[in-house]
């Protein structure tokens, strides 16, 4: 979603510096996950509830931002400076969500607990850190590609606020949901 925005509403360059971002930020759980998978299961459940309070927070202060969006009254080829959606902040975006994602933590180790073993190399870690990291910024880069063009953009400027806004619903809803399956209820 966050590639979405930044393609939409800052420039082709910021939607790909998002999905470096978030690339990035996949690595950097593949870094710790890979390596201690099987003592990571057993002995962090706090480590993995406090990250995701924090990826809740996160993720509930995008969508109020969100929720704030005017509608604007300027032309969808203006830089991507008057939104304030630079591709460094776009980058930073990507990765910050990333990290603080509950849900790559889990997809991590959902995905690749049934391959991990003791006997594996650091190089074969190091591959299936890249091969992840590398899957994620190629999808996210072709989304950036495809929401980042003239003609879609043109088109979805005129009702932005609105994306805007569902954006900022489904970003609390998804905090919420977080927030209430670190707490049990869900």
């Amino acid at each position: 979603m966050i590639t979405v925005r930044n393609s939409l509403f800052g420039s082709r360059l910021c939607g790909l510096t998002t999905a470096l971002g978030l690339s990035l930020g996949m690595a950097f759980h593949a870094s710790y996950l890979l390596p201690g998978l099987r003592w990571f299961t057993d002995h962090s459940s706090t480590f993995l509830l406090v990250i995701g309070y924090i990826g809740a927070a996160y993720l509930l202060y995008l969508g109020v931002n969100c929720l704030r969006a005017k509608k604007a009254d300027v032309d969808p080829d203006v830089t991507a400076t008057k939104e304030g959606i630079t591709p460094w902040k776009s980058f930073l975006s990507g990765f910050i969500t990333d990290v603080l994602n509950p849900k790559i933590v889990i997809f991590i180790l959902a995905l690749l607990s049934q391959y991990i073993d003791h006997d594996l190399t650091v190089e074969q870690y190091v591959s299936y850190g890249v091969i992840l990291s590398s899957v994620q910024l190629l999808w996210f880069g072709c989304v950036a590609m495809f929401f980042s063009s003239a003609v879609l953009r043109k088109k979805l400027y005129a009702v932005s606020h609105w994306i805007e806004r569902l954006s900022g619903v489904a970003l609390i809803s998804l905090s919420t949901t977080i927030m209430l399956q670190n707490l049990g209820i869900l």
